[in-house]
């Protein structure tokens, strides 16, 4: 079995200094040296290694880098330090639909992924119907996106790059902006992806789905990996003994920073 994913020593900071300095403010700091303290690292020193074929939990606090590392694997974010190595085509979901666009109807968009996918608009066209009743976006077939809601959107994110081909898939809490019904379908695709050859990274909060999906599980905290080995064993850990706190964090840790744009 070959590697998927590499990450090697891999940091992400973004900048801090996001408010904006008067023009003699600008022009006084071209004559002072410089000090990078306006860097906050989201992720630091991470290493590990994803088989081809593994499906892959990712756990932590709200904040601890889970979205900013699958945003570093799918390459919408460039590491600060480190390197990451890809060994397939990657398809993205994350919540409300990455990637689509507000002005595109739900039709077109669906379009624009199959040509992102190198998907024959014939192919594409003959999957539509499916695609968006497979959504429960039937009747939403020329809406422009920006008017679906923000569950609507996921199913349809969701509901499109199943149907595109990739050897890695990487997900965002893919399943909670939906109901029950919609919850059982992506269920059903997963038990579908257990024994393929496909390569899955799933952010989660719901410990129930990865004991049953994931094989392994990665364990992030305040930036840090905390733990990569199979998923039993790390949601125990993660859990904690009784009185840990939420998710079984540190409640004194210093609280992880909020990603902003580089």
């Amino acid at each position: 079995m070959s590697d998927a994913i590499k990450i090697a020593n891999v940091s992400k900071a973004f900048r801090m200094d996001v408010k904006r300095t008067p023009l003699i403010g600008m022009l006084k700091g071209a004559f002072k040296k410089k000090v990078s303290n306006n860097l906050r690292y989201s992720l630091r020193d991470i290493n590990l290694t994803i088989r081809k074929g593994e499906k892959i939990g990712l756990i932590g606090h709200n904040g601890a880098g889970k979205t900013t590392m699958l945003k570093l694997i799918a390459g919408l974010y460039k590491p600060t330090s480190g390197e990451i190595h890809i060994n397939g085509r990657i398809s993205f979901l994350a919540g409300f639909g990455i990637g689509m666009l507000d002005e595109l109807s739900v039709a077109e968009n669906i379009f624009l992924y199959g040509a992102i996918y190198g998907i024959s608009r014939t192919t594409t066209a003959s999957n539509l119907d499916e695609i968006v009743a497979w959504a429960g976006l039937s009747e939403f077939v020329d809406t422009k996106f920006k008017h679906l809601s923000s569950g609507m959107k996921t199913r349809l994110a969701f509901s499109t790059t199943r149907y595109f081909d990739a050897d890695i898939y990487l997900l965002d809490e893919a399943m909670s902006a939906g109901d029950q019904s919609f919850k059982q379908k992506c269920e059903k695709v997963f038990e579908d992806y257990k024994d393929s050859s496909r390569t899955l990274v799933v952010a989660s909060h719901t410990m129930d789905f990865l004991l049953r999906f994931c094989n392994k599980t990665i364990w992030l905290d305040h930036g840090k990996l905390a733990a990569f080995g199979p998923t039993e064993e790390i949601v125990r850990q993660y859990a904690g003994p009784p009185g840990n706190g939420e998710d079984g964090a540190k409640q004194d840790a210093p609280a992880a920073v909020a990603e902003q744009p580089s």
